[in-house]
């Protein structure tokens, strides 16, 4: 799936970092995509429109660009037309969901899609294998390994339970219609300081994007099943 520029020159091998275009006028995802791709040797830039995107393009090339369809007032699939020079693949990366699934995409010009809402080990798993075998495929890495260190094995369960119980806590009452902004900034506070980073990330754009709630729930019902030994509802 790579782009065969770096073959023909006998370099594939020597390649320490993708290059991703993330093409999203939601900031929220900027932040939620970079946490969750930070252990794979990834650069990803960031475009909210479709100027941002090509001057991005002028400057340096890419192995995988994701386009969201809503893109203030561009179109996400006229955006893929546009983009098709960059020679990578252009997966649609949006919370649209066709009846005819990703023919629908792949009908408007895209390689793929890969739909929001999404847990965290379906993007990791997705962006792997569109890049190839240079990348391994993984789920989304383990978080909270520095807590166990800190505070024993014991101490540290105890503590990311608590984490977890206040997490489904925060879920059930924004899912009520609490207001998100307030609940996003203490949740993210607290992720991050019990190093968490991607719930962290997650939860803080709560407090500018309410649009990423799907996503951000997503993630938070994934992180608590896996902690359980269950797979999300």
């Amino acid at each position: 799936m790579i782009v065969g520029y770096y073959n023909f020159l006998g370099l594939a091998s020597m390649r320490e970092n993708y290059g991703i275009l993330l093409v999203d006028d939601e900031p929220a995802y900027r932040a939620i995509v970079s946490a969750l791709l930070r252990s794979l040797p990834i650069d990803i830039d960031h475009a909210a429109d479709r100027a941002a995107a090509l001057r991005s393009l002028a400057v340096r090339r890419y192995d995988l660009i994701l386009v969201d369809i809503e893109l203030g007032r561009d179109d996400g699939r006229e955006v893929a037309a546009v983009l098709r020079g960059a020679d990578c693949p252009i997966l649609a990366f949006t919370g649209l969901h066709p009846a005819e699934g990703e023919r629908y995409f792949t009908d408007h010009g895209f390689d793929g899609w890969i739909a929001k809402p999404f847990e965290g080990r379906t993007l990791v798993a997705a962006v792997c294998r569109w890049l190839g075998d240079g990348v391994p495929s993984t789920e989304a890495p383990a978080e909270g390994g520095q807590l166990s260190a800190l505070l024993g094995a014991d101490g540290a369960a105890s503590m990311i339970g608590r984490l977890h119980a206040n997490l489904a806590e925060a879920v059930a009452q924004i899912d009520g219609g609490a207001d998100a902004r307030p609940i996003g900034h203490r949740m993210g506070g607290l992720a991050g300081t019990l190093g968490f980073p991607t719930l962290s990330a997650a939860w803080l754009s709560l407090q500018d994007d309410r649009a990423a709630w799907p996503t951000v729930r997503a993630l938070t019902i994934e992180a608590i099943a896996r902690a359980q030994g269950s797979a999300p509802d």
